[in-house]
């Protein structure tokens, strides 16, 4: 959930382990954290409650959004924290609430508990602060995952139009969302035109941000907004720059995760693109003439390069080196982005 505040210690520790499949001594990190917090504060307080969200957070993770929307709501009862830092806290524990409710198709209380954040996030940050109009984006978000795309598009576009009027980094939150949602809508328009006027730093946060909510969102749309995505890359960067290898990665692996519903020929037109773009910058521009694209069933990727002429014992040895290196590349993009 956006602007969800850093992990605590005990919860990087858990997602440490659930990432490694350990999701018993995970469960266990955090709730011997808890036990450890009301023991030293007592029940009721603000880090008693951080430690409840925490294990709300990993179940969450977990896509126990049951006990999820439970841990959560404990967290964000009783009178609210006077200090700052605990009333944002609180915040974070709605939206991850609201989260949960998401999770569990709950989409009517999800949006009353949405628009409570928005409410707090207004008296927490200012009625007409950055942060209270960024607080809008999971609101949108959450009528997407509800498929009331007039909803989300109103709500992510005003919200995108208030924080660039604003000149404020939060943008790059709302771009993500935004994107999608205008494809929902069935807007024709590229949504990453305006990326143009912005900083390399922001641009490459907000592509991030897109290729980050790939795997969740509607794939038609997902596919749609990948491609102007890369659009935008080739115009903007070009071949070969780091944002347009990383779209086209996400392309390839967005259509990957497709299965039988997967676009074959975008899925191969991107592989092939990624692969060629990174090996004739490595090769000989005499070498290398041409490369087909093949993959096997359980989706290992297969390479067939064609040549202008016979190489050296060398050149065919770097070239097989770079091949590979190629796909790797292609893997790693699509792992860390997605």
């Amino acid at each position: 959930m956006v602007l969800a505040e850093q992990p605590s210690t005990a919860l990087k520790e858990a997602l440490q382990l659930l990432a490694q499949g350990k999701s018993g001594e995970a469960e266990t990190v955090v709730k011997k954290a808890a036990m450890a917090a009301k023991a030293q504060h007592g029940s009721g307080s603000h880090p008693l409650a951080a430690a409840y969200a925490d294990i709300a957070r990993l179940h969450l993770q977990m896509g126990e959004f049951q006990k999820a929307a439970v841990e959560f709501k404990h967290a964000s009862q009783g009178p609210v924290p006077p200090d700052e830092p605990a009333r944002r806290d609180r915040l974070s524990f709605m939206y991850g609430f609201a989260e949960a409710l998401v999770g569990l198709t709950k989409f009517e209380e999800a949006e009353k508990v949405l628009r409570q954040c928005v409410t707090f996030a207004k008296s927490l940050h200012g009625p007409t602060s950055a942060l209270a109009t960024a607080a809008n984006i999971p609101l949108a978000d959450m009528f997407l995952k509800a498929g009331k795309p007039a909803d989300a598009i109103q709500v992510a576009q005003e919200t995108y139009d208030t924080l660039w009027r604003l000149g404020d980094a939060l943008i790059t939150h709302a771009i993500p969302v935004r994107a999608e949602a205008l494809k929902a809508a069935k807007k024709s328009d590229n949504p990453f035109t305006d990326l143009a006027d912005l900083p390399d730093e922001m641009v490459n946060e907000a592509v991030a941000g897109v290729i980050a909510r790939a795997p969740t969102g509607n794939p038609v749309h997902v596919r749609a907004v990948l491609a102007d995505l890369l659009t935008f890359a080739d115009k903007k960067y070009g071949d070969g720059h780091a944002v347009t290898c990383d779209a086209l990665a996400a392309v390839a692996h967005h259509e990957t995760r497709q299965g039988a519903n997967a676009d074959a020929t975008v899925r191969k037109t991107a592989v092939r693109r990624a692969v060629w773009s990174y090996t004739v910058r490595r090769m000989p521009g005499d070498l290398l003439a041409n490369l087909e694209i093949g993959f096997e069933p359980d989706g290992l990727i297969h390479l067939v390069p064609h040549l202008r002429r016979e190489p050296s014992a060398n050149e065919a040895a770097q070239l097989d080196s770079v091949l590979t290196l190629a796909v790797e590349d292609l893997y790693a993009r699509a792992t860390t982005k997605a």
